[in-house]
């Protein structure tokens, strides 16, 4: 019983080996017809090229010449004859004589004088105020600004009166302070070391009390 089934198994396996070959043999038989068949070229598809060519041009339409208007002739008017006519005789007309008419000076009439201008007098100005603003600029141009207004940066003015006799000064004072000693004193001092010019005519020889700023910037 053993034996029996023992066979039939190898059967089997014997016909499922014989199929598998023959399987693998098809395969093998179908790629080499498929490798080795005939290609087909593709198909062509032929272009048709149609030109196109230019029509031909339209002939110029030539315009016509304007047609002349019949001109007729128009009825000439009848010439009348002239009929002399009698000019009256001209004259001469005679230019009438008029008295000429003498012409008359008025003698009486008398020239004009001349108006009076007054003469024109320029104002006049006070010599001791000129002289004034002399000093002030002598005095500024001597005064010296002190150390300790340049380390503040003090700025300010200081008035200063004193007695002139001659270019020399005398009884200096400071009449308005700057707000600062050593502006104020050094004020007095450039009163005392500048040089003044000369004073006009109408104040020579004369003393004379002056007040002036002096200016410290």
């Amino acid at each position: 019983m053993f034996l029996v089934g023992l066979t039939e198994k190898r059967q089997w396996q014997s016909l499922a080996m014989a199929l598998g070959l023959e399987a693998l043999l098809a395969v093998v038989v179908l790629g080499w017809v498929f490798q080795h068949m005939p290609t087909m070229p593709p198909e062509l598809i032929p272009l048709h090229i149609e030109t196109i060519r230019d029509s031909p041009p339209d002939k110029p339409i030539t315009p016509e010449p304007p047609r002349k208007a019949s001109v007729q002739p128009s009825p000439q008017p009848a010439i009348r004859a002239r009929q002399d006519v009698p000019q009256a005789a001209t004259q001469h007309a005679v230019p009438s004589e008029s008295p000429a008419v003498p012409t008359v000076k008025n003698e009486s009439a008398s020239p004009t004088a001349p108006a009076h201008t007054p003469p024109v007098t320029s104002p006049s100005v006070d010599p001791a105020l000129a002289y004034n603003v002399k000093l002030a600029a002598a005095v500024q141009a001597a005064f010296e600004v002190p150390g300790s207004a340049k380390a503040l940066s003090f700025k300010g003015k200081a008035r200063v009166e004193f007695t002139l006799h001659d270019g020399v000064a005398s009884s200096i004072r400071v009449v308005q302070g700057s707000g600062l000693g050593a502006v104020d004193r050094a004020a007095v001092k450039a009163v005392e070391s500048a040089i003044f010019p000369a004073p006009p005519a109408e104040l020579k020889n004369k003393a004379g009390t002056y007040q002036i700023w002096v200016a410290c910037f």
